[in-house]
């Protein structure tokens, strides 16, 4: 699945999503041996970089006008819940309706035709949200046995250094999952779609299991 496919409209069911590290994790993930039993998966769904949140709105308005639109039979939209998951929730269904797409009435539902749209949230990918963003989601389904016991020590570590600097780290969730990175050699300095080809997450993790039903539900 190419990376550089948001231009055109190559498959009958797209997944939009909010940023490049969140397209690389989802290609990944849709190419992984966990999922390698449904060809579906990596055969039928393209994801789409859609940018900032507040890009998505114009994202949506030019899809209509790509070529192949017609063809696309489902629209999923995937972006992080941040700080405030109901508010994140009331965009992407605001966002929907300034498109006129069909408005689900929550995340982890389809609605409509020709294209069925839909829309979850990172972390949880459920209908039961919760604050949180991709990162959290890496977070809990690192691959290797030991990283709880290495994940502690982060924790640690950066309590102390932020009583020491006397200001909390703003977006601390990037900053635990990077110092992970950093303290394991195959994943030094690599970003999320890097990390995730090298083998740092469990695909067949439960904390995965939303994403895949829900996608399950359109092929």
């Amino acid at each position: 699945m190419p990376r550089n496919t948001n231009t055109r409209i190559l498959k009958d069911n797209l997944i939009l999503c909010e940023g490049r590290d969140e397209q690389e994790f989802l290609i990944k993930y849709l190419n992984s041996s966990a999922l390698s039993d449904i060809a579906g998966f990596s055969n039928d769904f393209q994801v789409i970089d859609f940018g900032g949140n507040s890009e998505l709105i114009q994202k949506l308005a030019i899809l209509k006008n790509m070529d192949n639109f017609e063809n696309v039979k489902s629209l999923m939209i995937i972006r992080d819940a941040e700080t405030n998951a109901a508010a994140a929730c009331h965009e992407l269904q605001l966002a929907l309706q300034k498109t006129d797409y069909p408005v689900p009435e929550k995340p982890h539902c389809w609605k409509g035709q020709a294209p069925k749209v839909g829309f979850i949230l990172f972390p949880t990918c459920d209908h039961l949200v919760q604050n949180g963003t991709l990162e959290d989601l890496c977070l809990s389904i690192l691959a290797d046995p030991s990283a709880s016991d290495t994940l502690d020590g982060i924790n640690t570590f950066l309590k102390q250094l932020e009583i020491r600097r006397q200001k909390p780290f703003g977006k601390i969730f990037k900053t635990k999952l990077h110092t992970y990175f950093s303290v394991q050699d195959e994943y030094v300095s690599l970003k999320i779609g890097e990390a995730a080809a090298a083998g740092a997450f469990d695909w067949n993790n439960a904390a995965l299991y939303p994403l895949k039903s829900f996608l399950q539900e359109v092929l």
